[in-house]
């Protein structure tokens, strides 16, 4: 585990970020999918129309969060990095803490992956949660690669599904989330072999909620490549000592592990404000950096 007791350099980011260089689409998921009929707001797409054959970044928000807002200064340190960025649109709310918890965890100890696979997969019964197929995450992904190959001929979207099955190309996406989002893409690394996973404070699963013991599903083992897997978490917020120790539980290298330290960013009221630092501030752009690599 890495620990930032160093002095990284401060430099700030300005919040309003000037996009006007790279080509912005927003897409409806029923646009891409009529049957979709929930959570609709629109998908974002930004890239740099001169880079081809290069990785998508795909960003998964935290609970309640949605495509309306998103971390612009690590967005343009993605794009910097050689990424194309899709930020999904995707039912966020609840998040599995939510739903998982009490009486009802207690007589299931495997809510928090049945509850994941639902919203990733859509392919499980789990009546808990109102999402249907159309509304998870891989299949809305899928959707709309299939438009954009469709609709924004200069994209080249056709590279990055496997045209054979319809699956998307794993090996040509990164996945990036926050909270939940960072949940989400541990349980897909543990199912598919991405390009990278970044998961920032990633959702902390339980297998009992009295006793905080994490959920089983962290000891499966990843299909991504462990050298491929990065969290961070900030040593301030709630959970720090758990998502150390899902770190642990995910065989995520030491090295691939970032315990953040630096002072909080902007003055947040709220009951977790150090949750969302690792993405949002950016003194930690070397760290961005570093667990980005090449989207080349």
């Amino acid at each position: 585990m890495v620990s930032l007791s160093i002095n990284l350099s401060a430099q700030k980011i300005s919040l309003a970020i000037d996009f006007s260089g790279y080509k912005k689409l927003k897409v409806k998921p029923s646009e891409a999918d009529p049957s979709v009929k929930n959570w609709d707001s629109a998908h974002i797409v930004l890239y740099d129309k001169t880079i081809k054959n290069n990785k998508v970044l795909l960003w998964l928000t935290g609970t309640g969060g949605s495509t309306d807002h998103f971390p612009q200064s690590f967005f343009k340190t993605a794009l910097d990095q050689g990424y194309r960025i899709i930020a999904l649109s995707f039912i966020s709310s609840p998040g599995v803490s939510k739903v998982c918890k009490g009486d009802f965890l207690s007589k299931d100890v495997d809510c928090a992956a049945e509850f994941r696979r639902k919203r990733i997969y859509g392919d499980n019964v789990f009546p808990i949660i109102p999402d249907q197929y159309q509304d998870a995450i891989i299949p809305r992904l899928i959707k709309l690669l299939q438009y954009l190959s469709k609709n924004d001929k200069e994209g080249g979207w056709s590279q990055y599904l496997n045209q054979n099955t319809g699956k998307p190309v794993w090996s040509k996406i990164a996945i990036v989330g926050q909270s939940q989002g960072g949940g989400m893409a541990e349980f897909i690394a543990q199912h598919e072999a991405v390009a990278r996973i970044i998961s920032f404070s990633g959702g902390w699963d339980y297998s009992d909620s009295k006793t905080k013991k994490i959920a089983g599903w962290y000891a499966q083992k990843l299909v991504t490549p462990p050298q491929n897997v990065f969290a961070t978490y900030h040593v301030k917020e709630v959970a720090a000592t758990n998502l150390a120790e899902i770190c642990k539980a995910l065989h995520i290298p030491a090295e691939n592990v970032f315990a953040l330290d630096q002072p909080i960013d902007q003055a947040r009221n709220k009951p977790n404000p150090y949750h969302v630092e690792g993405v949002k501030n950016p003194v930690y752009k070397p760290i961005w950096i570093k667990m980005l690599g090449s989207g080349l």
